[in-house]
């Protein structure tokens, strides 16, 4: 099964797009991922809407966002969408004005108010480490049955090839199963980061977001422009 990049087609691609992430991190279970794209319910039809919503979030963030871009990884037998990476490309520091995180895919109660939270300290490492100029990998996924293909390592590259030309730092947040592929690539690690919501008086949507969610752990780490140090880092 071939397989090759192109970039998306913004009208016709996050359907597929949102349909891989899903099943890409679905297996392994990443208990993280609810708080980013949650299912609300158990049920197939719940899954389905919960793909539904991710795919039209995912195409406003990147229509609504200058800095967004996305590549996608196709089987050139079938076309279907095997994986792909979403990057943020900063020309200057995002954190200017940088807002509080709304989960507004939550219910207003407290599961949003624990997604927020989550959010908040994702972003805090990054925010305090790189108020400057660089790029930042949001999001990289390759579907299950495509994996150890070498997938993941293209849409890397193609990524890194664009900060090296616009001689840019690469950040990205890591879980335990991405820092090995992150490391061959010259990323270096920078902060652990545990994600763990705290509330004094949790009510029933809390607690059920930290018996579905619970404590999960981050590695914010950084590639230097052209994967090179210098003196002063």
């Amino acid at each position: 099964m071939p397989f090759e990049l192109q970039n998306i087609d913004i009208e016709t691609d996050f359907p597929g797009l949102a349909r891989c992430l899903f099943d890409a991190h679905e297996d392994p279970p990443q208990k993280f991922f609810h708080i980013f794209f949650p299912t609300h319910g158990t049920t197939t039809e719940a899954r389905e809407a919960a793909i539904a919503e991710a795919a039209v979030r995912l195409k406003m963030w990147h229509t609504e966002d200058p800095t967004s871009s996305w590549q996608k990884a196709i089987d050139t037998d079938t076309g279907r969408i095997i994986g792909a990476a979403t990057w943020n490309t900063y020309l200057e520091n995002p954190f200017l004005e940088h807002q509080p995180p709304e989960a507004y895919w939550f219910p207003d109660d407290s599961s949003r108010k624990y997604a927020e939270q989550a959010l908040k300290r994702f972003d805090a490492p990054r925010e305090k480490i790189a108020p400057k100029a660089h790029q930042y990998l949001f999001i990289i996924y390759t579907h299950p049955e495509y994996r150890r293909r070498g997938v993941a390592q293209q849409l890397l590259d193609a990524g890194l090839a664009k900060a090296d030309a616009l001689g840019l730092e690469t950040y990205l947040d890591s879980t335990p199963p991405g820092r090995p592929l992150y490391e061959v690539n010259g990323f270096e690690y920078v902060q652990e980061n545990p994600n763990i919501p705290h509330n004094d008086h949790p009510d029933e949507k809390w607690q059920e977001m930290e018996e579905k969610v619970g404590p999960f752990m981050f590695w914010l780490m950084r590639r230097p422009a052209q994967g090179k140090q210098t003196a002063s880092q």
